[in-house]
C-alpha cells in the first residue's frame, strides 16, 4: 500500500540525530541531525571532502559514529556496526562503483550475500524466481535472470544492483553519484527508478553533483560544508545559486573568471567547413585564437562527435579541417597531437587516466606519445604543469587513483599543458567534479586561452555553458542551428537546448 501525500511528508524512515565522525583529532563530520522522510527523495550535497561520504558510511554500516546516533523512524536507537547490520535495519546502498560480479548471473548476484536457513545454497531455479520478483517489482521484465551480469549494459546493472537492494526488503536506499557513468537517455530511466521507488514509500538519500538533476528528482535538500550541516530544507525553497552558495560559502558569480572585454585576436585557430560524419551534417565554424567556444547540445546532437572528428577518433565523410590555416586530412589521434591539437575525452576513467601510472607518468603521457628524445626535459615540463595547476597529492609518483576527481582531471589537463597546445578540445570537463574542483578548472581554462590557446568544450552544465564561454554554438541533430556571441542566461540555454527547431537559424 503507497502512503499518502500527507503521511509521507511527515513520517520519518530514519533520523540523524547529533552524528558525527572522528578520526584522530580529525572530525570528519560533527553535531549532524536529519531526518529522512518515506515516499521522499532527499538530495545530500556538499564538495568532495565536505562530509557526504562519511555521513554514507555511517548510516550504510561502514564506520560506527564518534558521536550522536542513528534511529529508526519510531526513535528506537540502530547499532550499525556493519554493512549487514544496516541491510538487517532496511537501509540499502547502490554504490557508484557497482558492488556486483560480471562472471556471475543476474539471478546469482542478486542472490548473493542473502541469508539463508543453514548453509544450503538457494537452487537456480529458486534464484531465479526471487530475481524474477524483484526486478519485477521495479517493472523491469527485459532483464533475463539468468544473463551474466557482464554482458548487461551500465543502466542495465544499476537496476540489478538496486533489484538486490530490495531482496533485503530495503526502505531506505543510498544512491551515491548514480548516473555519472551513463548517458542522458540512460540517466531518465535511472530517474524514472528513482520515482518509482519514492512512491512505493521508500526513502530515498540521493547523492550527485548535477544539480540539474537534483532539482528534477529532490523533495529535500541537505547540503554539507566542512563536516556539517549549513543547509537543510524543501528543493523547492532552493535555487541552484542558493545550494552552490550553501556548498562553498561564497557567491556562485565567483566561480567563473572574468570574460575579456573582447576578443584578444581575430586570428582564425580552427576553420571546419562543411563537416559531415555520422552524427554530423554539414557543420562549419570558424574560432579564433585565445576564444573560448562552447559547443550546446542534447547527448547526441553532435558536440562531442565534432570533438572526436577533429582529434581524429571518428571518419569523416565531407568536409575539411585546418588549423592555423593547415589542412588537416587524413586525422589520427597521432597527427592530431603533432598538429597542436589536445583532446580531453568525457569518460575520464575509461578514456582518459592510465590507472595503474603516477600522476607524473599520466602527466607526461603527451609527451612521450609525441616521441621527444629528451625525456628529462618531458618529465621536468610535466612536473611544472601539475605544480602550474595546483594538482593536490603528497607525490607526484603516487598513483593517480589516489587523487580525487577534480585533481584527476586536472592531471589530464595538465597532460596537454606540456605541449603548449594550439587548440584544446574538452568534452565535458567537469563532470564527476565537485564545485570547488569545477571553479579551479574554469580558472585554469581561461588562462590556456589567454596564453593564445583557442579552448572549444561541451558540457552537461548549462551554467558552465553560459558563463564561461565567450560564445555558445547550439547544436541539433547534428547540425550549428544558433550561435550566442553575447551572454545568455543558464535557464534560457536551458530550453534552447530542449525546443530549438531543427534547421533554425540566427
Amino acid at each position: 500500500m503507497q502512503p499518502s501525500d500527507a503521511q509521507a511528508a511527515h513520517t520519518p524512515a530514519l533520523r540523524l540525530d547529533a552524528l558525527g565522525k572522528c578520526f584522530g583529532t580529525f572530525w570528519a563530520l560533527r553535531d549532524v541531525s536529519i531526518d529522512f522522510r518515506a515516499g521522499e527523495v532527499h538530495a545530500l550535497l556538499g564538495e568532495n571532502g565536505a562530509g557526504k561520504s562519511t555521513l554514507i558510511k555511517l548510516v550504510a554500516g561502514v564506520h560506527p559514529p564518534s558521536e550522536g546516533s542513528i534511529k529508526s523512524g519510531d526513535g528506537a536507537t540502530l547499532a550499525l556496526t556493519t554493512p549487514r547490520d544496516a541491510l538487517r535495519a532496511g537501509i540499502g546502498v547502490v554504490h557508484q562503483e557497482l558492488d556486483l560480479f560480471d562472471n556471475l548471473t543476474v539471478a546469482e548476484n542478486i542472490a548473493l550475500g542473502i541469508e539463508d536457513a543453514g548453509f544450503v545454497k538457494p537452487s537456480a531455479r529458486e534464484m531465479a524466481a526471487r530475481a524474477s520478483k524483484a526486478l519485477a517489482g521495479l517493472g523491469v521484465t527485459s532483464i533475463s535472470p539468468g544473463t551474466k551480469v557482464g554482458r548487461l549494459s551500465t543502466s542495465d546493472k544499476q537496476l540489478v544492483a538496486i533489484a538486490k537492494v530490495l531482496t533485503w526488503n530495503a526502505r531506505i536506499i543510498i544512491f551515491d553519484e548514480p548516473t555519472s557513468a551513463l548517458n542522458a537517455g540512460e540517466a531518465a530511466r535511472l530517474l524514472d527508478m528513482v520515482r518509482h521507488l519514492k512512491a512505493s514509500g521508500v526513502a530515498v538519500i540521493y547523492v550527485s553533483h548535477k544539480l540539474a538533476e537534483i532539482f528534477a528528482i529532490a523533495d529535500r535538500i541537505s547540503v554539507i560544508r566542512d563536516g556539517k550541516l549549513v543547509a537543510s530544507g524543501p528543493a523547492a525553497d532552493h535555487t541552484h545559486d542558493t545550494v552552490v552558495a550553501a556548498m562553498l560559502g561564497r557567491n556562485p558569480a565567483e566561480l567563473f573568471p572574468a570574460r575579456p572585454g573582447k576578443r584578444a585576436s581575430e586570428e582564425i585557430q580552427l576553420d571546419i567547413r562543411a563537416l559531415a560524419g555520422t552524427r554530423l551534417d554539414g557543420v562549419t565554424l570558424k574560432a579564433c585564437k585565445g576564444e573560448i567556444v562552447a559547443l550546446a547540445g542534447l547527448p547526441d546532437a553532435g558536440p562531442s562527435d565534432l570533438l572526436q572528428q577533429i582529434f581524429g577518433l571518428a571518419g569523416r565523410s565531407g568536409g575539411s579541417i585546418e588549423v592555423c590555416g593547415r589542412a588537416a586530412t587524413r586525422l589520427s589521434p597521432r597527427r592530431a597531437i603533432r598538429q597542436g591539437i589536445g583532446y580531453l575525452p568525457a569518460d575520464r576513467l575509461l578514456d582518459g587516466i592510465l590507472p595503474l601510472t603516477s600522476v607524473l607518468g599520466n602527466a607526461e603521457a603527451t609527451h612521450r606519445a609525441m616521441h621527444v628524445s629528451n625525456r628529462s626535459d618531458g618529465r621536468a615540463s610535466a612536473a611544472d604543469s601539475v605544480r602550474r595547476l595546483a594538482v593536490r597529492a603528497s607525490s607526484m609518483l603516487n598513483p593517480i587513483t589516489s587523487l580525487s576527481g577534480g585533481n584527476q582531471q586536472k592531471t589530464l589537463i595538465a597532460r596537454w599543458l606540456v605541449m603548449k597546445p594550439r587548440v584544446l578540445l574538452l568534452d565535458d570537463p567537469t563532470r564527476g567534479v565537485d564545485i570547488g574542483a569545477k571553479a579551479e578548472i574554469y580558472r585554469i581554462l581561461r588562462q590556456i586561452a589567454d596564453a593564445g590557446s583557442l579552448v572549444m568544450f561541451t558540457s552537461s552544465d548549462s551554467l558552465e555553458l553560459a558563463n564561461l564561454a565567450d560564445r555558445v554554438v547550439l547544436f541539433k541533430n547534428g547540425r550549428i542551428v544558433r550561435e550566442y556571441t553575447e551572454p545568455v542566461a543558464h535557464a534560457e540555454l536551458d530550453r534552447e537546448i530542449a525546443s530549438t527547431p531543427h534547421g533554425a537559424s540566427s
